[in-house]
């Protein structure tokens, strides 16, 4: 094996080094709300480790903050072509065709997430709610239930079962639900108890 001059080596580092720089710049903007600017400095760092998950993924989620599903979906996507069991990205991409209301796509990706992780909360939730838009009731309350189940401080699975519980005549039930929903502030939460809890 043909060894690597000594002089390399600082090279390599100096190379690893600006790449951690662009992706921890890349955080820092996100996080200030500066999606436009992480957008740059993750592409930079994708430029040079295009199979970087975490990278992906946030440009991902910085192009759904500006409004740019498209390719907002083209990166969840390509999340996917690296690891066919991301669970963030079956939810972001669950997540995209709710927005659109094409809710059996919704659905497929909510329970692909659940399928790779299924003690998360939130991917039953949003299984749940998607269920829910399709009229499929008893599914649906199974999983807000199981959601409620693995984290008891998830509001909007209060707040949604409690709106099942109305389209299934069960008032006291969903008073109850959305209470618990406002205690977690859960901003919709009072509207509904104004509506139906008085």
């Amino acid at each position: 094996m043909q060894k690597l001059p000594v002089f390399i080596f600082p090279i390599i580092f100096f190379l690893i080094s600006c790449e951690d720089k662009d992706v921890t710049l890349g955080d820092r903007l996100f996080e200030q709300g500066k999606y436009e600017e992480a957008i740059k400095a993750y592409s930079h760092y994708l430029e040079l480790q295009p199979t970087h998950i975490k990278t992906i993924y946030n440009r991902g989620r910085s192009y759904e903050e500006l409004g740019i599903y498209n390719k907002a979906l083209l990166d969840f996507n390509k999340v996917l072509e690296v690891d066919g069991r991301n669970v963030a990205a079956f939810l972001s991409i669950g997540n995209h065709y709710y927005r659109l209301e094409q809710h059996e796509s919704a659905a497929y990706n909510f329970e692909k997430a659940i399928e790779f992780n299924d003690s998360n909360a939130e991917a039953h939730y949003l299984y749940g709610k998607a269920l829910h838009q399709l009229g499929k009731f008893s599914e649906a309350m199974g999983q807000y239930n199981l959601a409620l189940h693995l984290n008891t401080d998830l509001g909007n699975a209060y707040l949604h079962r409690g709106v099942l519980y109305i389209a299934m005549n069960r008032m006291r039930s969903a008073c109850s639900d959305f209470r618990r929903a406002e205690s977690l502030n859960i901003p919709d939460a009072q509207g509904a108890i104004r509506t139906y809890c008085n």
